[in-house]
């Protein structure tokens, strides 16, 4: 089935280890969030990029990032965050819709082993199969008068896209934000109860 028609799937989400997902302003994320000292300085990846001329409107708007079950990571939310993506032999992934406060810029990175068996389906192509999704996504959210549509959703950008797995997983990132000089981590769980 192509990822087009899993768009009616019920959107069952990710989530933080260790409780992280409480964390809610788009100022210093919990702990769980924090640059690891362990990864130290290396150069920020790149990869496909969606940007303001990309983005789908206003989503469920700024309010996203106040929400229980939404993962929030500096100005990055996945919307309902903290329960587990959906995945099956059929879909292999779910939905997963993407918010960043105005102007700021947030990377998320697959390492090369989490790509093997997992991949994100943003950008212009669409990725029906795990084979044509990406290890590495930028988001650059619009600056405030940059669009003139009224569903621009200032101050925060959406853009609605994918996780696939070959199969059910934890599925580590690494999360750029703005000029830091190292990435932050979550993780998302796709069709398993827990990380460890």
């Amino acid at each position: 089935m192509s990822i087009g028609a899993a768009a009616a799937i019920a959107v069952a989400v990710t989530a933080l280890s260790a409780g992280a997902a409480t964390a809610r302003s788009w100022g210093p994320a919990a702990s769980a969030t924090q640059t690891s000292p362990g990864l130290g300085a290396r150069t920020r990846p790149i990869g496909v990029v969606e940007n303001c001329s990309t983005q789908q409107g206003a989503g469920e708007g700024s309010g996203v990032f106040e929400r229980p079950r939404s993962l929030v990571v500096g100005p990055l939310a996945v919307a309902n965050a903290g329960g587990t993506l959906h995945w099956s032999q059929e879909l292999r992934g779910d939905k997963l819709p993407v918010y960043v406060r105005g102007a700021h810029r947030v990377t998320v990175e697959l390492s090369r082993q989490t790509r093997r068996g997992a991949g994100l389906a943003f950008g212009p192509r669409p990725a029906d199969t795990l084979r044509d999704t990406h290890r590495i996504v930028t988001f650059i959210a619009c600056r405030q008068g940059e669009i003139s549509r009224p569903y621009d959703g200032w101050p925060v950008s959406f853009w609605m896209g994918f996780v696939l797995a070959s199969s059910p997983r934890c599925v580590p990132l690494f999360i750029w934000v703005d000029d830091e000089i190292s990435p932050r981590r979550a993780v998302v769980r796709i069709g398993v109860g827990s990380c460890r």
